[in-house]
């Protein structure tokens, strides 16, 4: 009877009214609801992040750290480890190396680092003639960077590619540091050689010697090309 007793011009209002209020009503609703699972994505992306930084990561260096510190390398792996992240802080390469011309060359005085398996492994390697001066004692203590040195040359090194050369499969190296700047324009490679054996070493008392370069035995060469080739850090330390 309330509605029959309004006069039609309010009537018509009040229902015009009444169905766009719920038309509004109606459109906030599904905004709203159509924002909420926008927003809880956002907060799982932004979760999975988190979990993902490199501090949750272990990095290579960290494992190589590590495992230098089993083997008692600690202090060349840090030397190592301080100029590659001030240098080249973003790659993250699987193998390392150490050459610890401190030890004679009758031990397994080249450490290799695999990040991945974490594991290390050493190997015989021989130092240049030059190296020992006038004696013959299988010890290095003399280190250049000049050509035609015969010398080992101390510093931190990088891996490039492979080539055949007079020593069949053979690795370039880069010297990194002053110390070692000359060695890819003076020839200093990985290959392997006769002289870098067990069986050498029982008949002279030494490894034999190369003119500079880090002569291993042949039985490994081929493995240690493959690891170490195109971006492997290898320093070489004595003291």
């Amino acid at each position: 009877m309330f509605v029959h007793a309004l006069p039609r011009g309010i009537f018509a209002f009040a229902v015009i009214s009444l169905v766009f209020g719920l038309v509004f009503h109606s459109q906030s609703s599904s905004t709203v609801s159509a924002q909420q699972p926008i927003e809880t994505a956002t907060a799982l992306v932004s979760n999975a992040a988190t979990e993902t930084t490199p501090a949750a990561v272990a990095k290579a260096t960290d494992i190589f750290l590590q495992l230098a510190a089993n083997v008692g390398q600690t202090a060349p792996a840090r030397h190592l480890v301080d100029y590659k992240l001030k240098n080249d802080s973003t790659s993250q390469p699987r193998y390392w190396a150490i050459v610890n011309f401190d030890q004679p060359s009758t031990s397994k005085r080249l450490y290799v680092f695999d990040t991945v398996e974490k594991k290390v492994n050493a190997y015989y390697v021989a130092h240049g003639r030059g190296s020992e001066g006038s004696r013959d004692d299988g010890i290095a203590d003399v280190f250049s960077n000049q050509n035609h040195s015969n010398s080992s040359s101390l510093g931190i090194y990088r891996t490039l590619g492979e080539y055949n050369g007079q020593h069949g499969r053979s690795l370039r190296l880069e010297g990194l540091e002053a110390s070692n700047s000359n060695v890819l324009t003076r020839g200093v490679v990985m290959h392997t050689a006769d002289y870098v054996s067990e069986s050498f070493i029982r008949q002279t008392g030494r490894l034999g010697r190369s003119e500079g370069c880090f002569a291993v035995e042949k039985s490994v060469g081929d493995a240690l090309i493959n690891e170490l080739k195109n971006g492997a850090y290898i320093i070489a330390s004595k003291g």
